[in-house]
Formats: C-alpha cells, structure tokens, sequence
C-alpha cells in the first residue's frame, strides 16, 4: 500500500525516486537513533553519491529485491510522502486496523486550528461523493462505485470534527476530585 501511494506521488507530482529518497532519507536519519538503523541511507559531503545510494535503496524496496518494509523505516516513509498522498495513506493505514488518523492536539505547543471552513469544505466533500449514490434515494450494491470516495470522505469529517473536539478538551480546565 505505501508503495503504491510511492508511485502515485511520482506519477502525479514533480517528484521522482530520487528526490523522494533524499527526502526519505533525511526523515529516517532524524528519527531513528543511530544505534537502531536497519537502513544504509547516506546524507554527506557528496551529494551525488548520497542520492545514487539512497535511490537505489528504495528502489529495492520498490521493485521487491527487499521484499520487507523494516519497521523502522515504516513511519519515515510515510511522513515524506507529500500531501495529499501522506493523508491518503495513513488513512488506509488506520482503516487497515479499524482506527481513524485523527491529528493529536500538543498541549504543549501550538495546533492547527482547524476551523469552521475546513469543516464546511470537509463536509462540502462528502456531499459530493455521496450524491451520486443517494440519486436513486437508497444506498445499495449499485453504489459500490462511489463506496470508496464515500468513506475516504465522511472518515476526513470525522476527523475534522474529533480535531475540533480535541481543541476544545484542551481548553478546559481538569476537573478536581475533591
């Protein structure tokens, strides 16, 4: 599944294997301790071998010459794709598992807020992937071609709103026990 959203983004965007492994690599080295990496990635004085090896590196995973994604390289891939294929993905990622991706709220540092137009557009999105399906009045087999956009959308209102939901929990004040 990460792969495939890989190759979207290189067929969709400007961006190629290349760039996205610099990309990657950059994002891996910063979160995983050295005394952990399971991945030579290389980020040095030279730039052109540095991109050669990280290139070819995620082209083995990409191609199947490294048929298993290490767990340490897993949340790194994900958070270099670029939006909004990096949405798409953690949300098939969480669906897998029967969970919505809902953005944490830092109570120690600033969050997006995420306001009343992005409700409204978030909503607006799923009105338009639901009507074709409600034509006829009723949601049946017939529909099946719009069951994905219909629940990509409505699980991106969800979202929207428990983001929304969290903003406000962390306004207020914790109740005592006393």
């Amino acid at each position: 599944m990460i792969y495939g959203y890989t190759r979207r983004v290189f067929d969709e965007t400007a961006m190629n294997a290349q760039s996205f492994a610099m990309s990657l690599a950059d994002k891996y080295l910063a979160l995983t301790a050295p005394d952990v990496r399971t991945v030579p990635f290389r980020l040095g004085d030279d730039l052109a071998a540095d991109m050669r090896n990280n290139a070819q590196i995620l082209r083995r995973y990409m191609d199947g010459t490294v048929k298993v994604l290490p767990a340490d390289l897993i949340d790194a891939w994900v958070l270099s794709l670029p939006e909004p294929f990096r949405a798409e993905c953690e949300r098939d990622l969480s669906r897998r598992r029967g969970l919505l991706p809902v953005r944490m709220v830092m109570a120690d540092g600033p969050a997006r807020a995420v306001g009343l137009a992005e409700l409204a557009s978030e909503f607006g999105q799923l009105l338009e992937a639901i009507a074709p399906a409600l034509a006829d009045g009723r949601v049946d087999v017939a529909d099946l071609p719009f069951a994905r956009r219909i629940l990509d959308q409505s699980d991106d209102l969800i979202c929207a709103v428990l983001a929304v939901r969290r903003q406000v929990q962390a306004i207020l004040p914790e109740v005592s026990a006393t």
